[in-house]
């Protein structure tokens, strides 16, 4: 009977053993899974956060590629737009040099001239054209010559450029005094405004245009038929 106690007691000890070794296996593999899974929470939410920045990125990049092609596309409507105005304008040139034959080789001719009283002073637009093709630029000035009346005399005077309040005096300057500074290839475009003597009023004013002491073209317009 004690020897069946002793066993029972034995093989009680051992089922008792077991489970409690079971359990604390178990309870081991419980606490690496939770470790585990806490690791894999964490790598995952690091994958999440670098996924999010890369897509960031992507719409930096897409927004910056939409601002290049935005101004590249106007690059190129402005560039366009300019080529047509350029071909515009020798159709132009062409159909004029059509209705005004060219002089020889060279030659510097006044294609447009307007000038228009403005107050105290005169304003003025002008197109100078070179007739065929030279390698050397033509250089000259450009002399403003008008003729009218000063205190009831008959006066012939050179007009000068008409200086504004801020502008630096050009007193001294030869080309100022003597006349408008030209420099071009094939042609020329300007424009500004003449200054008049106190009490003068001009009837007529003559453009021309010198090279060297030479005059090679002049134009007159009449001012008091304007008016």
């Amino acid at each position: 009977m004690s020897r069946w106690l002793v066993a029972m007691s034995l093989a009680a000890g051992m089922v008792i053993g077991a489970g409690a070794a079971w359990f604390w296996f178990n309870h081991q593999q419980r606490q690496q899974s939770d470790s585990d899974l806490h690791t894999l929470e964490l790598a995952l939410n690091e994958s999440r956060a670098a996924l999010e920045q890369a897509h960031a990125q992507i719409d930096t990049m897409q927004g910056r590629l939409v601002v290049e092609e935005s101004t590249r596309n106007g690059l190129e409507a402005s560039l366009l737009a300019s080529q047509a105005e350029l071909g515009l304008a020798r159709d132009k040139l062409a159909f004029f040099d059509q209705l005004m034959p060219p002089g020889p080789a060279g030659s510097v001719s006044i294609r447009a001239l307007d000038i228009e009283p403005q107050g105290p002073i005169l304003q003025y637009r002008v197109l100078l054209m070179r007739n065929g093709s030279d390698e050397t630029p033509f250089k000259g000035l450009m002399q403003f010559v008008a003729k009218g009346n000063q205190q009831g005399r008959a006066v012939t005077v050179t007009l000068q450029a008409a200086q504004l309040p801020d502008s630096p005096s050009t007193a001294g300057n030869d080309a100022a005094i003597n006349g408008f500074e030209l420099n071009f290839d094939q042609f020329q475009r300007g424009g500004g405004f003449l200054s008049l003597p106190q009490g003068f009023t001009p009837q007529t004013v003559t453009l021309n245009v010198l090279e060297g002491n030479t005059v090679r073209v002049s134009r007159t317009v009449n001012l008091s038929a304007a008016n």
